[in-house]
């Protein structure tokens, strides 16, 4: 038996992104973590300004956005100025910053034809969003 490999496919095939399609996809990723860090880092800088004396065990010791869950009750939340709130959309932006990144790729590769790699791109967004939309509620 002789084990013979497959021929492999010319590079010539396969198209370079753009640059701009690997800056803004760096972009989408680095503004979501700023975002996302400013709200969280907003969010414990408000909850100790609120509760002076209350020590970082009782927050780490119970679960804070659980009451923010939905979009009414964070919404809600927001303008009331609840720090648990602001901790809440925290945490959805960094979730969903990947979503964005995957998105643009997504994006781009049918913008330049790659039907693979946006196939590829297509099914993991679907598998995140599924993963998110379905089984995350049932985690809760």
């Amino acid at each position: 038996m002789s084990s013979e490999t497959p021929p492999a496919v010319p590079l010539s095939h396969y198209r370079e992104l753009p640059a701009e399609a690997y800056v803004l996809m760096s972009w989408v990723l680095r503004a979501g973590l700023l975002i996302a860090s400013a709200f969280l880092l907003g969010a414990l800088v408000m909850f100790f300004a609120q509760h002076p004396t209350a020590q970082l065990s009782v927050l780490l010791g119970t679960n804070p956005i659980s009451g923010y869950l939905s979009p009414a009750a964070l919404g809600r939340g927001i303008v009331s100025g609840h720090p648990q709130a602001y901790l809440t959309l925290g945490v959805l932006v960094l979730v969903v910053t990947p979503l964005g990144r995957v998105l643009t790729g997504c994006w781009y590769f049918l913008h330049n034809e790659e039907r693979e790699m946006a196939l590829v791109s297509g099914t993991v967004l679907a598998l995140l969003l599924f993963g998110l939309l379905v089984l995350g509620p049932f985690l809760r």
